[in-house]
């Protein structure tokens, strides 16, 4: 008989758990999924980070350099170091390349991973409980389906709070399975995953301290009296321990960058930057309301809260504040009860422990990031079935009453499934996920920003004036926003006004390298050549190694006809950044015009080591190997290139000059007529030579004849 009942118990819990993993590829999987593309702090992160899309693998740049791809030293970092996250989605790349949907399926399986150990901790916690199975797995379903996660589900760069998740949860497990036990094992090997939790996220330094807190309630040391609650906490070694391991491990990770403070701009986190103490102070309490809001009601979510999402609290008479009060009036009637109510005081502090490094003790370049929020929804789930198990049990006799719980309870789920997919959904490219920003967050700026930026991308030119001007209408000293509208009105042909936006860019941000390049770059369309090399200097000044500014400073000297010079600067660009395929273009041009074909191949060679399939590098050089008559490789470069871009009419004129060479006198011809179907009006070169091609065949027909 035992036998079947542990039989039955093992299939109820393989049950319970395919209903969990199910719930999780509903609401994420299908759909959510098919043609997923990188989105938002993606692009940053993975697109155009090096040390993700770059191989062989660069172990030094990716734990010397932050999580966006800077050095971890330099001013410009944000000083979040995460290279185990990093390493994960380079070999990623190594593996299936930059492929969007498979991250993100990663990041599903490790959410259906996060869950079943979600249930697995209700279940360790509460083994005395009656029907735990029940309690358990309805914990675990809040936490499988909560809209609020599709943040860190959806987004790629989500994967370093997944994997913050993942370790917090399996610290937590530890722990239950060590709380009668006085080895030291257990104690060592959480601080060592806080350690590796560290380099997947910051945050994991808090492990230690919830690890502490849960080991607190577990011991029952919470119901002794406050002396011996005391002594208890202060003699018990692995107390000491995680504090001492906390503090090394916040100590090291300082050393690493230098013990420097990450610089934010003022657009990033305006309550952080605020001049007046009452109203960061106001503003950051009313901060921390609304985040517990979004795990209470996640109906209004959007991928960046910074400008226009929440305004200031600069007054104590603000009726804001009254949620603020009442949120503390929560906790504290909490701690006046927390003997009698120990399994909400748990689930407060898993809930608040995790938070705390983005809570604005330390300044975050953030105001709102919906993904934080997701390890502290451990406590708030644990918060919410306790506070519902209260009710449930509390009208024991009811069962009317019970049965209503119950069905509230199922259409909770029903509802949060359907918005988490309806949220997926819009995360899976960045117009349907900057276009719900707007429903939720009309003026904020950094809004309106990126869709103006998509817009640019996408040439919508129109949409790309329209937003770009409103998001400086809602933040006049937005330097990024000023900036690209004016790039915008210099690609219009516009530069008066380009240089007038650009200028207000550099009065909101003097330090801003990018929009003095910018500035050079629209003075030397205006022939303003000195005061644009000026302009290019003060970038250099702000960011020594920008290899983009070089390349146009070479181009500035190119149109002054000093082409030492321009060569020098297009070289300086390539050291910098070997990567940089316009410079390596320039700079084969120049030789290939000059006739110097021995060095531009062996340039070209070292090109093609960094762009191996760069059309503008293999293309010239095929045109060096023509001059040279090898003109079979030439043959086999130009067909490689027009494999890229069959509808380059350049392409097909340059490969039928190499037949004309080559006296392949039928292929020049089907070359050249191919280039004037795809550009009649710019394939003036395929034009007249094949005019002469048929003239010179015609002449030839008429010697043959006589």
């Amino acid at each position: 008989m035992s036998i079947d009942l542990r039989h039955s118990s093992t299939l109820h819990s393989l049950v319970c758990q395919s209903i969990l993993v199910l719930m999780c590829l509903i609401c994420y999987g299908y759909g959510g999924l098919s043609g997923a593309k990188f989105v938002f702090d993606d692009t940053v992160a993975i697109v155009k980070n090096r040390n993700v899309n770059a191989l062989p693998t660069n172990w030094t740049a990716i734990f010397s350099h932050d999580f966006w791809g800077a050095p971890l030293l330099s001013a410009d970092s944000h000083k979040s170091f995460r290279p185990l996250t990093t390493l994960m989605f380079h070999y990623e790349y190594a593996l299936l390349g930059l492929n969007a949907a498979h991250m993100k399926f990663l990041n599903l399986l490790l959410h259906c991973v996060n869950t079943l150990l979600m249930w697995r901790l209700v279940r360790s916690l509460y083994v005395e409980a009656i029907d735990i199975e029940r309690w358990a797995t309805i914990s675990a379903a809040l936490f499988a389906a909560h809209p609020v996660h599709t943040e860190a589900v959806s987004g790629v760069v989500g994967r370093a709070e997944l994997m913050f998740g993942l370790i917090h949860l399996l610290c937590l497990l530890l722990t239950v399975a060590s709380v009668d036990k006085r080895g030291a094992s257990s104690v060592v090997l959480i601080l060592v995953l806080t350690a590796i939790g560290m380099l997947f996220k910051e945050s994991a330094v808090t492990i230690p301290l919830s690890c502490a807190t849960l080991d607190y309630f577990q011991n029952g040391t919470y119901m002794l009296p406050r002396k011996l609650q005391h002594k208890v906490i202060t003699t018990r070694l692995r107390y000491l321990c995680y504090l001492l391991g906390t503090v090394f491990l916040v100590v090291a990770r300082l050393w690493w960058q230098n013990f420097e403070s990450p610089e934010f701009k003022a657009v990033d986190n305006p309550i952080a930057h605020n001049e007046h103490l009452l109203t960061r102070g106001l503003s950051q309490q009313y901060l921390l309301v609304m985040n517990f809001w979004l795990m209470l009601c996640p109906q209004w979510l959007c991928f960046d809260w910074a400008l226009g999402c929440v305004n200031l609290v600069t007054s104590i008479w603000d009726m804001r504040l009254q949620a603020v009060i009442a949120f503390y009036s929560f906790i504290l009637v909490a701690l006046m009860n927390f003997r009698r109510l120990a399994g909400l005081m748990l689930g407060l502090a898993l809930m608040v422990i995790p938070f705390l490094p983005a809570s604005g003790i330390i300044r975050v370049g953030f105001v709102i990031a919906e993904r934080t929020l997701y390890v502290p929804s451990i406590g708030f789930c644990l918060l919410s079935v306790y506070g519902f198990l209260y009710c449930y049990n509390y009208n024991a006799d009811k069962a009317y009453w019970r049965n209503m719980l119950q069905s509230l309870l199922m259409l909770l789920f029903a509802v949060m499934m359907i918005r988490t997919r309806q949220r997926a959904a819009e995360w899976l490219n960045e117009e349907t996920l900057f276009s719900s920003a707007l429903q939720v967050c009309p003026n904020n700026a950094k809004v309106h920003y990126n869709i103006a930026r998509l817009a640019t991308d996408t040439g919508n030119s129109t949409r790309a004036f329209q937003h770009y001007h409103k998001a400086i209408e809602l933040y006049p000293e937005y330097e990024s926003a000023l900036m690209n509208l004016g790039n915008l009105y210099r690609e219009h042909g516009q530069l008066l006004t380009a240089e007038k936006y650009i200028r207000a860019a550099l009065s909101a941000y003097s330090a801003f390298p990018v929009a003095w390049m910018n500035l050079g770059i629209v003075q030397s369309a205006q022939k303003k050549y000195d005061e644009a090399l000026h302009s290019y200097k003060e970038a250099l000044k702000y960011r020594a190694n920008y290899a983009v500014c070089y390349y146009n400073m070479g181009n500035l000297y190119l149109e002054q006809q000093r082409y030492a010079e321009a060569l020098h600067h297009w070289q300086h660009a390539v050291a910098v950044n070997p990567r940089q395929p316009k410079a390596w273009a320039n700079i084969l041009t120049m030789l290939d015009n000059r006739a110097m074909y021995e060095d531009a191949l062996r340039l070209s060679e070292q090109g093609l080591i960094q762009l191996p399939h760069e059309p503008s590098i293999l293309f010239i050089r095929a045109n060096v190997l023509g001059k040279l008559k090898h003109y079979v490789e030439a043959e086999a470069l130009y067909k490689q290139v027009i494999v890229m871009d069959p509808y380059n009419m350049l392409y097909h004129t340059n490969l039928g000059v190499l037949y004309h060479r080559w006296d392949k006198v039928q292929e020049a011809i089907d070359s050249y007529r191919t280039a004037i179907s795809l550009n009649a009006s710019r394939a003036t070169t395929a034009r007249d030579n094949l005019g002469k091609l048929l003239k010179r065949m015609e002449r030839e027909a008429a010697k043959e004849h006589k």
